[in-house]
């Protein structure tokens, strides 16, 4: 710097002594001004570069007209002008730096070497001005300057690629004000040409690949052409392939390939592009520290709020969810007020938030999103139509759903306008216009059955109809399109019984059925309305083909990969399906039930990576690279690797069956032990399918309708006489008529039931007629057991045990809460039935524990008992069965649950008994997982109890105690056999069953009977019940006898 400052001086001090028309003057004046520029470099003091530009000024009015350098330094001059600009943002510099510009490419000769490289830089600063001001002019001169750079630069120029760099900027703020498609393709053709003009290991080539990307997703979002997706993934790729990982512009690179692959996902279905999109979106968060919190980090948290609220449209995962929202919510807290991406965050947010209300039914979701959207309404401006229209769609949508849940007809009425004026705001090419009028023939198709108006009626069939016109056959969204139009199109037929109606609406349910890249859920939707049809039709061998085409897409609607309870909100959707298509097979007269090593290491590794939850709850923005998402990609991954496992193992000899469905004689070798008796109901007819040692039957259940079940369960006291009276002679007196049961035995016949529907519900126990003397009754009969499946059954069997249990210390855990949290009724009887429990169970030699009553505790005995005895109170989640839970101590703040228990491996240590004394262990409280009879009995035999005893609903407190006394007592006196737990446990009911009839019949002879299903009266005058704590309290008061249930093999 010293040396710098010393020479210009002395340049100085040469000037002053030579004269103003030296000759060697003006050199020395530029020399100087060379000196003060480089100084300045170095500085940045302002001080020097206007000293530069005083000397630059001098040089240039010293220079004559026609001398061979004056160009040059009138460029120099602007060059400098156009540093003290970006300096100091003041227009008047800027206009300096134009006006000189503008002079030196007016002086030059045209065929000068320098020509082109003036003319791009003119170009540049004419742009700039027209960004400051929005003069038109500036724009139009800075085109045609930029456009003649380009065109006089040699081909093999190494700045050509720079100067259609600087020409793609200025067409594309073109096209950003006149949104021409000529000005956006000509914009596209610069960007490639400059692209082709960069070497490949230019440094500024990722960010030409990126400019050149960001054009084609431009373009994308206007045509829809598939052909612009795949150059946009090619070209981000590349770019990205070449950005350092430590580069500023990796995030932004990465986010364009990410929103990519989303747009292709929406357009072809595949799910490795969200998979791939959402890893790649992740990466670009976490590329840059502390992105997020930026205006572009938060616009990258949105992008990845929708990649995963996506995946969890295609899989399901409500790890996915909530994730999209937590997401979500960071994308709207980093976003400031004043930001013109706000409003589309908060619409992302509320339709989030709608779906996650879909899923687990919490109003308060459903008023915030549309609180939210509401308030992104009032950001938009109203010139921005596309954003409005999207807008207007997502409130229509939320406030349907509302309407759905309060029956609010302002709501409904106010959703489709919203949705109207959305479609109203899309124009025809725009490749969200089917989906929004598929939104709007579902909102008028809400407010028909609301009103039954056929105007509303035919506006949906109209908007839906249009909806499958403009949708090409290979779009996977045109199953969702088609099942709406089948849907309406079914309702008109309710409506007029016009054959053309349900002609259409099968052709409907046929495409999307068979649309292979469709969602599986709108697949199975299109199958089970294909069924309804065929029904009205009668056309069962149709059916019956469609069901097996349907059953056979079960498994790809819950991978492997998802969580238990998301399977079990997947499969809630398709709930009677099993059901129909027995039906189908048995109108046809077809049986409705089917006919190493390493390997074996290989299987069980990749199933214990398949059974952990997913992690949750955990930070997006952390340092520590997504291991949320890491372990859900890790799972999807052995999914795969485990559905191609299975495959290699049926491959080996004696295995082909691997996994698959019981053949007919496994099915008849599990009724060794006595009958199974499937109940299959459905709207087209109902049928005990009987499973024998010697053979598979089915019974038509002539008197048993569907409708008639679905009244009495709506009605509620399922254990009042009437309705046992109704079993009765509905189901349980054909099926032991045909079995042969018809008399008190001497040896008692052991069966199973396996309930389907709503009838999972219903005691079949406990059927019979009490009104009268007699052995009318299930119970005077034969002992009953009730399963999941037949194959839950088999798989039970498959680990025996010996016929009596060992004296080598068998544990039993015991478990009484006389005192729950947060529960006002007391149990007093809870702890006497522990107590009893531990006398009876050091009679038959078998430890007693009784921990701490707290989760942790629990689970840590719980894989060591033989025996786990629960006396309390339980919690039944009618929105989510598998949050369901026995309340302990700490069941507010850390619940002992349903999916807690379906993820122990319990089943390696041969678990025998769960007794589960508390009311409604084997409730299920929403009609739509009646199916998959998820509730805490089920939970405790899938985790590996081979025999679980359970309640339908409340139990008397003092009951329990009788009931769990005789029960133990039975198997110390037959032993820990599988045959002892469920004779014990019918011993115990029929006991206090018979003490019920003799009072009823004292009641009889002194003219007092009021016979009911309620326990107002019991055993010792005690009238605490061992209440479910439910959000909707039962009214129904069962015979006490009735709803205690076996469950096992």
């Amino acid at each position: 710097m010293d040396n710098s400052n010393e020479t210009i001086r002395r340049g100085l001090a040469a000037l002053d002594m030579i004269s103003a028309d030296h000759p060697d003057r003006i050199k020395l004046l530029n020399s100087i001004g060379l000196l003060l520029y480089l100084k300045y470099t170095e500085t940045k003091a302002m001080i020097d570069l206007q000293q530069a530009i005083r000397v630059a000024q001098e040089v240039l009015e010293a220079t004559p007209e026609g001398h061979p350098n004056k160009e040059i330094w009138s460029n120099n001059l602007g060059n400098l002008l156009s540093d003290k600009y970006s300096s100091t943002e003041e227009m008047a510099d800027l206009n300096d730096a134009i006006r000189v510009a503008r002079q030196t490419v007016h002086m030059i000769p045209k065929e000068h070497k320098n020509q082109p490289m003036w003319l791009n830089n003119f170009g540049v600063l004419l742009n700039k001005r027209y960004l400051r001001t929005g003069i038109e002019s500036d724009h139009e001169e800075a085109l045609h300057v930029s456009r003649e750079a380009v065109h006089i630069t040699h081909k093999d120029h190494p700045e050509l690629g720079g100067r259609l760099n600087n020409l793609r900027v200025q067409l594309g703020h073109r096209y950003s004000k006149t949104r021409e498609m000529p000005d956006l393709e000509e914009a596209i053709r610069v960007a490639q040409e400059c692209v082709r003009a960069t070497p490949e290991h230019h440094p500024d080539r990722g960010e030409r690949l990126e400019s050149l990307g960001i054009l084609l997703d431009s373009k994308h979002s206007t045509t829809g052409a598939t052909a612009d997706i795949e150059e946009c993934i090619r070209v981000a790729q590349e770019s990205i392939n070449m950005t350092p990982r430590d580069h500023p512009y990796r995030g932004s690179r990465l986010n364009l390939l990410g929103v990519q692959l989303t747009k292709r996902y929406l357009k072809m279905g595949e799910i490795a592009d969200i998979d791939n999109a959402i890893r790649i979106t992740q990466e670009a968060i976490s590329a840059v520290p502390g992105q997020g919190g930026q205006p572009e980090g938060a616009g990258w948290l949105n992008n990845l709020a929708i990649c995963l609220g996506q995946r969890y449209a295609k899989i399901g995962a409500l790890g996915d969810l909530e994730q999209a929202i937590q997401a979500s919510r960071g994308a709207v807290n980093n976003t400031p007020k004043a930001n013109s991406n706000l409003a589309s965050c908060l619409c992302n947010l509320g339709y989030l938030l709608t779906d996650r209300y879909s899923r687990v039914r919490q109003l308060t979701d459903l008023d915030e999103a549309i609180m939210l959207i509401r308030n992104a309404i009032g950001l938009t401006p109203e010139d921005n139509t596309s954003q409005k229209a999207a807008l207007k769609n997502n409130l229509g949508l939320a406030l349907g759903q509302r309407f759905l849940e309060t029956e609010t007809e302002t709501d409904i009425d106010e959703a489709v306008r919203a949705v109207q004026e959305a479609v109203d705001l899309t124009s025809r090419d725009n490749p969200n216009w089917p989906k929004r009028l598929q939104n709007l023939a579902t909102m008028f198709g809400k407010r028909y059955a609301n009103t039954e108006s056929i105007a509303d009626l035919e506006a949906s069939i109209r908007m839906a109809q249009e909806a499958v016109d403009t949708t090409p056959e290979n779009i996977p969204n045109r199953a969702i399109y088609l099942n709406s139009l089948g849907k309406a199109l079914f309702a008109r037929f309710l409506k007029t019984n016009t054959q053309d109606d349900l002609e259409r609406v099968i052709s409907c349910s046929k495409s999307a059925l068979y649309q292979p890249n469709s969602l599986i859920t709108s697949r199975i939707e299109a199958g089970k309305s294909l069924l309804a049809c065929y029904g009205f039709t009668s056309d069962w061998q149709l059916a019956y083909d469609t069901a097996k085409v349907v059953l056979g897409l079960i498994p790809q609607l819950t991978p492997r990969s998802l969580r238990n309870s998301d399977k079990q909100h997947l499969l809630s959707q398709i709930s009677g399906l099993a059901s129909d298509a027995a039906a189908a097979a048995l109108e046809i007269g077809k049986s409705p039930l089917k006919k190493h090593g390493e390997l074996a290491e290989r299987f069980t590794r990749l199933r214990d990576e398949l059974e952990p939850p997913i992690i949750q709850n955990i930070s997006l923005t952390e340092e520590d690279p997504q291991p949320w998402q890491a372990q859900a990609t890790r799972r999807y991954d052995a999914a795969d690797e485990f559905d191609r496992l299975i495959a290699e193992i049926r491959q080996q000899p004696g295995f082909a069956d691997f996994l698959l469905a019981p053949s007919s004689e496994d099915m008849q070798a599990a009724a060794t032990y006595g009958p199974i008796v499937i109940i299959n109901v459905s709207g087209h007819r109902c049928d005990a399918v009987i499973v024998e040692r010697h053979q598979i039957r089915s019974l038509a259940l002539q008197n048993l309708d569907s409708n008639e079940i679905e009244e009495i369960a709506r009605k509620g006291d399922l254990g009042h006489p009437d309705v046992l009276e109704w079993l009765w002679h509905t189901i349980a007196n054909p099926v032991l008529d045909a079995l042969g049961f018809r008399e008190l035995p001497s040896t008692w016949p052991h069966m199973w039931w396996i309930p389907t529907g709503l009838l999972t519900k219903f005691p079949l126990h406990a059927a019979g007629l009490f009104n009268k003397s007699g052995i009318d009754n299930t119970l005077d009969r034969v002992i009953s057991s009730y399963n999941l499946s037949v194959k839950a059954i088999i798989r039970g069997r498959q680990s025996r045990i010996p016929a009596s249990i060992p004296s080598a210390s068998p544990q039993a855990l015991l478990i009484a809460m006389r005192d729950t949290p947060g529960c006002i009724s007391q149990l007093p009887f809870a702890a006497k039935e522990v107590s009893m429990l531990h006398g009876i169970c050091k009679s038959m030699a078998i430890d007693t524990i009784e921990p701490r009553r707290y989760k942790k505790d629990i689970l840590a005995l719980l894989p060591s008992c033989k025996i786990f005895h629960f006396a309390g109170h339980a919690n039944a989640n009618r929105v989510d069965p598998s949050r369901s839970q026995l309340l302990l101590e700490d069941w507010e703040t850390d619940p002992l649950m349903v999916g807690t228990l379906m993820e122990m491996k319990l089943r390696e240590r041969l678990p025998f008994l769960a007794y589960l004394s508390a009311c409604g262990t084997g409730q299920i409280k929403d009609d739509r997982f009646v199916d998959e009879s998820i509730h805490l009995v089920s939970a405790y035999q899938l985790a590996g109890f081979r025999h679980v005893v359970g309640t339908l609903w409340e139990v008397n407190d003092e009951t329990c105690v009788d009931i769990a006394r005789m029960t133990y007592e039975g198997m110390r006196d037959k032993g820990m056999t599988d045959e002892a737990v469920c004779w014990g446990l019918h011993t115990a009911i029929r006991e206090v069953r018979n003490k019920w009839v003799s009072e009823m019949a004292h009641s009889r002879e002194a003219g007092q009977l009021t016979i009911s299903g309620s326990n107002d009266g019991d055993l010792g005058g005690a009238t605490l019940p061992r209440d479910i704590e439910a959000s909707d309290q039962d009214d129904e008061k069962p015979l006490y006898w009735v709803p205690y249930v076996h469950f096992g093999v």
